[in-house]
């Protein structure tokens, strides 16, 4: 199956309502954005797999797309809560609930969520430090004692580990418009990861996150037990 033929994902689809490619189907909706379609494969994946993590990365993206801020902080935080390493949901759960204007301890506690997964995040070490700043300030001009942030542990990387990886170094044609990091991650899932490292190709062709591109392949090499 060609997972950037649209019709074809479509066709599969209606046919394997719980198929764990959906978030592949509501991306390519999600690209083309038709944010009902999107959404709709979304709620019908997650109920198969309420623990796919782009599942609702891409629930909250729609979400987002229509101001909902709400509901992709809900999404967002669904995503964490499979366990599953994912930076841009850490990234965009804490950017979204800045926004909602969420307590100052909230925020801190996501962007060091953010810090966990990637220890050089320089945002993430920026606005720790300018909240912790406004709160101080806060706090001296109403004339109140300065309270103490209270510890907030991250919590640890999912150390579950995945069975044998599967897959051939076949090669993987795929168009530069329909590269996606959701694809990535919804071809390590089904095991596919040489075809993954393809669409890492497209994507670092495409001047994507480097940063991340670097991450994904890494993951990838690890699980593959390939060389540096």
């Amino acid at each position: 199956m060609d997972l950037t033929n649209l019709s074809e994902l479509e066709w599969y689809f209606a046919d394997h309502l719980d198929t764990e490619l959906f978030p592949v189907l509501a991306d390519l909706y999600f690209q083309k954005n038709d944010l009902r379609r999107a959404r709709k494969v979304c709620q019908v994946g997650l109920g198969y797999h309420p623990q796919h993590p782009e599942g609702h990365y891409l629930l909250a993206k729609v979400a987002l797309a229509e101001g909902n801020l709400k509901e992709a902080e809900k999404a967002l935080k669904s995503v964490l809560m499979t366990g599953i390493p994912h930076l841009s949901a850490a990234v965009e759960l804490a950017q979204v609930q800045e926004q909602l204007g969420r307590a100052d301890t909230t925020i801190i506690e996501s962007w060091k969520r953010v810090l966990a997964l990637d220890p050089t995040h320089a945002t993430a070490r920026e606005r720790i430090k300018q909240v912790k700043t406004s709160a101080v300030v806060e706090d001296t001009l109403s004339v109140k004692p300065q309270a103490t942030s209270p510890k907030v542990t991250p919590p640890p990387p999912s150390t579950e580990s995945k069975g044998p990886p599967t897959g051939s170094a076949e090669t993987y044609h795929i168009s530069p418009r329909l590269a996606t990091f959701t694809m990535v991650a919804v071809l390590r899932n089904q095991g596919l990861h040489y075809q993954a490292l393809e669409v890492l190709k497209v994507l670092e062709s495409k001047g994507e996150d480097p940063q991340r591109i670097a991450q994904e392949r890494q993951a990838i090499k690890d699980e593959l037990h390939l060389p540096e």
